[in-house]
C-alpha cells in the first residue's frame, strides 16, 4: 500500500487505568466512526494492531490493544498517530478527506481565474474555511458556505469556487 492509501485518524494521548488501555484523540467527524474502521495501524509500515476493546469516553476513544497489558507499555505509545485505510473510513457522499483536498488548484467557477493552491482547511464549527496560497505566497481565507463550492475534481486536483465578494479583490 502507498502512503496516500492511509489517513491519520487520531493520536494516542496517554493511557487510562493499569491494564494498558490507550486514550486516543480522534480526528474523525465523530468518535463513533472508529467503530466502522476495520484495520487500525500505529505505523503505516506495520501490520494492523489487534484491538481487544474499543469504547468512547467523553470525546476520546479508549482502545485496548492485544499485548499492551500495563500502563507503562501503553504510555510508551503516547504521541503515536493512529492510521486507517481511507477505503475503511466512513464518509458521506459529496464529502472529501481534507488531505485529498490539500494541494488542489483553486479556480473561480465563472472566470476560471487561478486563485492558487489549497493549503489547508480550517474547521471553525460553523463552517470550514479554505486557506489558499497564491503564486506570490499571499494567503486568502475563504469561508465555505452554501453555494461556494461549484465543483471538486480530485483526479485533476482542481476545485472551482464562487467566493464571496471582497476575498480576492485587490487592495
Amino acid at each position: 500500500m502507498k502512503k496516500n492509501d492511509y489517513l491519520c485518524i487520531g493520536k494516542i494521548s496517554g493511557s487510562r487505568g493499569t491494564n494498558g488501555e490507550l486514550k486516543i484523540d480522534p480526528w474523525c467527524d465523530s468518535p463513533e466512526d472508529f467503530f466502522e474502521i476495520k484495520k487500525i495501524f500505529t505505523d503505516i509500515n506495520d501490520l494492523p494492531v489487534e484491538t481487544e476493546s474499543l469504547r468512547i469516553h467523553k470525546n476520546q476513544i479508549l482502545m485496548k490493544i492485544k499485548n499492551i497489558n500495563d500502563r507503562n507499555s501503553a504510555e510508551s505509545l503516547r504521541g503515536k498517530f493512529i492510521y486507517a485505510f481511507k477505503k475503511d473510513i466512513p464518509i458521506s457522499e459529496d464529502c472529501y478527506f481534507i488531505e485529498d483536498l490539500k494541494g488542489c488548484k483553486v479556480f473561480d467557477a465563472k472566470s476560471k481565474i487561478d486563485y492558487g493552491t489549497l493549503k489547508d482547511v480550517l474547521n471553525t464549527g460553523a463552517n470550514d474555511i479554505y486557506s489558499i496560497i497564491d503564486a506570490k505566497n499571499n494567503e486568502y481565507l475563504v469561508p465555505i458556505i452554501d453555494g461556494t463550492i461549484e465543483k471538486i475534481d480530485l483526479e485533476k486536483e482542481e476545485i472551482f469556487i464562487n467566493p464571496i465578494k471582497g476575498v480576492f479583490d485587490a487592495d
